[in-house]
């Protein structure tokens, strides 16, 4: 009976210390996650950069000729699996970018379905055009690039949304004032069609020889070029992120000092609420 009793108490002692011993659980959660969040977001921005890197250094071998040479720098295998595994790797940090923001994702994007589906043709289709490539350069190199270029769109369309996000945030205007309009959204597919069609064009309008394209040096330029300015919005993007993550951390550790964490949470959530709301009715 008396071990029965001092279980009871045990499992009742956050009920008996009342909303104290509550709001202590909450804000260390709350504390707990955002450090994990600018963490994460730190390594994120880090993998940036080396994707960064990696598409100088695709540049710099882009110089060279790869084929028909007696001492090449390197060969089109290991220059094509270096283009596209990097590719995928870095679609999967987008991913994780997403995932580890402290921002609610109504503030990122417009339609969350939308985004879901970039996600999927972003990671999917990189994923199997780098596998592609590594079973057989010769036989799907040609198929691998054209899903490569075509990928492109989607992830330009990714990179308006970060990018989106970024400078609504440096406007300082409410949620409210920051709907997307049907022609902001037309520019937006748009101008992301646009890239995919010149990369694409740029592929296949200087013609083939011996089943190799003509335009693959050109279009390499312009791809690398392409994903350095991605991984440029991508780093902003996380390094945005593990600040208001830093931020957060910083307001939860004074509210816990003024006893206000309760209050601050109740606020937060209730102008998120008054956010969405407005998205909603537009």
């Amino acid at each position: 009976m008396s071990t029965m009793s001092t279980e009871w108490q045990r499992a009742g002692t956050l009920v008996d210390l009342g909303p104290s011993a509550l709001e202590g659980a909450l804000a260390l959660a709350t504390i707990s996650d955002l450090k994990t969040q600018s963490c994460v977001n730190m390594v994120l921005a880090l993998l940036s950069v080396i994707y960064i890197s990696v598409n100088i250094i695709c540049i710099v071998l882009n110089t060279y000729e790869l084929e028909d040479t007696k001492d090449p720098v390197t060969s089109p295998e290991v220059f094509h699996m270096y283009e596209f595994w990097g590719t995928f790797c870095f679609n999967v940090v987008d991913v994780f970018a997403l995932i580890y923001s402290p921002k609610r994702l109504s503030t990122i994007t417009f339609s969350p379905t939308l985004l879901k589906l970039i996600i999927f043709v972003n990671v999917a289709g990189s994923f199997t055009s780098a596998s592609l490539i590594t079973i057989n350069l010769e036989a799907f190199e040609i198929v691998a690039h054209e899903l490569e270029y075509f990928n492109e769109l989607t992830v330009s369309l990714f990179d308006i949304f970060l990018l989106g996000s970024l400078v609504r945030g440096m406007s300082g205007e409410k949620l409210r004032e920051q709907k997307v309009s049907l022609l902001g959204s037309v520019a937006t597919i748009g101008t992301a069609l646009m890239i995919a069609i010149v990369q694409m064009s740029i592929y296949n309008g200087m013609g083939f020889t011996d089943g190799e394209a003509n335009g693959e040096k050109v279009a390499h330029y312009f791809e690398f070029v392409f994903q350095i300015i991605s991984a440029s919005i991508t780093f902003w993007f996380t390094m945005d992120n593990k600040l208001v993550a830093d931020g957060k951390l910083a307001k939860v550790f004074k509210s816990v000092g003024d006893n206000g964490f309760m209050t601050d949470c109740s606020e937060q959530e209730d102008n998120a609420s008054d956010a969405d709301s407005g998205m909603l009715e537009s």
